[in-house]
């Protein structure tokens, strides 16, 4: 549905109007001068195919600028902001914002300031009114509004079921509401907000079984609650109910919904949840298939599925998420750069003097290719801040800057960079003068803007887009015997160290050292040491890490010889010795591009089996 916004200015002159039959708008092209916007035109996209709207005016003396977007790769127009004169009603000044960028203030900032925009909309026309022919001034300017295109995930889980569709016409999601039990997720609710207004979503499954809805805690007093309904309440059966909050209004949104299905109960097993923030915990039980909704850099505005006494199966709608761009601080004075926006940065060079910062240099990443941007001139000291993108990114800058009665400007006198990963780069340049921060809650910066005096940089500003979530660790089988106790260490960044240990029948001890955010983190021990030595296998941590492991195993003579008998350790730069000895049964635990962050198996007083968990190679 198309929704229109009337022009603001002062009407009067020709009117004229693009209409609102187009997808998007590809480029725009405005003209000025001193006495205001002389004309203003739009390029569209109308069936994947580009259309030019009406030309209006002359291009007479002035500027002209050109505002390009890429909605091949999903950009597109969400607002526009400008200034009119109250005397004359001409627009003074426009400025263009995409999901991806802000185009710089086109004009004069002067008179009465307004905007169009519709939240969780975006324009796809134009209208408004321009005077005279002979004297081209754009007087008023209105737009045409619709939903931001959402792409579709196919409902994930087993067949069957009565079909629910949630829409895809709302800006986010404020909060889950899970219900289930032993045979799994017993229904789900999802509140939404539309338009700026809270929409409470339906029941999906059945809300009747077990202990009332009104008691959603928390999983852990719920269990509780359940539990005593159990042993005096009968036909009561076992559940739990639990709540996601997502705190829309400081810009957290769900990325992603991973989970588990059985085909035998027709039912969703377990859910987990994900927004650019916090990780819900696994709410069921590790039972079935695993599954996953997510797209890379989108965001879920709606669900959809199939249902009946349990949730059967669950798909999800994704759109866009918006970047932001945060004021400059410091002296707007002589000249205006702007980077946009990239996937991320790489390194950070900045050249600085006792009192002021001179250049400030960044290798972006954009397409899996480097893009340097230099502003300012590289004084004789010049320091590197390099980052392990794509695994981190900056979210923070804080710096200062100071009056130079010299130069008559504010200057910027130093600059602090902190990452996802909690690193801090040393401080470029003197703290002294007024202080800032550039920083977004749970965002990643992924471009600068600023000016530049002279060799000098005067002020700066950045470009915020929600962090993005780290690789996905994906768990490989375990090989060997199904016997002993079932355990997992979990996901890291990478292993430091694995001890071996070994008994007569083969593998009797395993121990990993792990490192998760620059950390230590030493694991349990599984199986028991024997008289016989335990080795040690360090690695050059982060530089080397585990692409593979082969093995052994054997059932040999007796129960207690089903056992793991030889492990060795392929890393990117070396293969370590065989721990133990080869026998009749071999596996390679290896996916080609992945490398090993931790370890699974199943272990008794030696190991029966084992298995890992791997994440892409960057």
């Amino acid at each position: 549905m198309v929704e229109m916004l009337e022009a603001i200015g002062i009407p009067g002159g020709d009117k004229w109007d693009d209409g609102s039959k187009h997808d998007g708008i590809s480029k725009i092209h405005v003209r000025g001068g001193h006495t205001g916007i002389q004309t203003i035109h739009f390029e569209y996209v109308k069936n994947g195919q580009l259309k030019s709207g009406e030309l209006f005016g002359v291009w007479d003396s002035g500027f002209t600028q050109t505002i390009e977007i890429d909605h091949l790769n999903n950009e597109h127009l969400e607002s526009v902001e400008g200034y009119y004169n109250d005397a004359s009603g001409n627009i003074q000044a426009l400025q263009f914002k995409t999901n991806f960028k802000v185009s710089e203030l086109i004009g004069y900032g002067k008179g009465t300031k307004f905007s169009l925009s519709v939240k969780g909309k975006i324009i796809i026309g134009f209208h408004g009114y321009i005077r005279s022919q002979t004297c081209p001034l754009v007087n008023s300017l209105g737009a045409y509004f619709t939903w931001i295109p959402a792409s579709r995930l196919e409902a994930k889980g087993s067949k069957g079921g009565t079909q629910w569709d949630d829409g895809a016409d709302h800006e986010g999601i404020t909060k889950i509401h899970v219900r289930g039990g032993f045979e799994g997720i017993q229904y789900i609710k999802f509140d939404y907000v539309k338009s700026g207004q809270p929409k409470i979503g339906s029941v999906h499954g059945l809300s009747g079984r077990g202990f009332s809805q009104a008691v959603c805690f928390g999983i852990s007093h719920v269990l509780i609650i359940d539990l005593i309904s159990n042993l005096f309440f009968p036909p009561f059966s076992f559940s739990y109910c639990f709540q996601f909050e997502i705190d829309h209004l400081n810009n957290e949104h769900l990325v992603s919904v991973e989970g588990y299905y059985d085909d035998e109960s027709r039912a969703i097993q377990a859910l987990q949840f994900k927004t650019n923030i916090k990780t819900s915990e696994l709410l069921g039980y590790e039972k079935g298939k695993k599954f996953s909704l997510a797209d890379k850099g989108r965001k879920i505005i709606g669900f959809h599925g199939y249902a009946e006494k349990n949730l059967i199966s669950l798909g999800a709608y994704f759109t866009t998420v918006s970047v932001s761009k945060s004021v400059c601080h410091g002296s707007k004075l002589n000249e205006y750069w702007d980077d946009g926006v990239f996937d991320g940065i790489r390194k950070v060079y900045v050249s600085y003097s006792i009192n002021r910062v001179a250049c400030i240099t960044l290798d972006y990443v954009s397409n899996h290719t480097v893009v340097k941007r230099q502003h300012g001139k590289n004084k004789t000291l010049v320091e590197e801040f390099e980052l392990d993108y794509p695994n981190e990114f900056i979210t923070s800058v804080d710096g200062t800057f100071k009056y130079s009665c010299i130069r008559k400007v504010n200057c910027v006198t130093s600059l602090v960079f902190k990452t996802s990963k909690g690193k801090i780069s040393p401080t470029f340049g003197s703290v002294t003068g007024t202080k800032f921060v550039l920083e977004t809650k749970g965002c990643a910066l992924v471009g600068f803007h600023g000016w530049t005096f002279l060799p000098y940089l005067t002020a700066i500003g950045a470009y915020f887009s929600p962090l993005p979530l780290p690789p996905t660790a994906e768990k490989l089988e375990s090989q060997g015997y199904d016997r002993g106790a079932f355990w997992d260490d979990g996901v890291y960044d990478g292993v430091r160290k694995i001890y071996v240990g070994q008994c007569e029948n083969g593998i009797a001890f395993l121990k990993f050292v792990y490192d998760k955010d620059m950390r230590m983190v030493i694991g349990d021990d599984h199986g028991n040491k024997t008289p016989f030595e335990v080795k040690e296998l360090e690695l050059e941590y982060p530089g080397e890490y585990i692409t593979a492991v082969e093995g052994c195993y054997d059932k040999g003579i007796g129960s207690d010889a089903e056992v793991i008998t030889m492990l060795k350790f392929k890393t990117n730069k070396r293969t370590s010795i065989s721990f133990g000895s080869e026998s009749c049964s071999s596996f390679l635990l290896e996916k080609e591009g992945y490398k090993i962050v931790g370890f699974h198996g199943k272990a008794s007083n030696m190991i029966h089996q084992l298995g890992v968990h791997v994440m892409p190679i960057h």
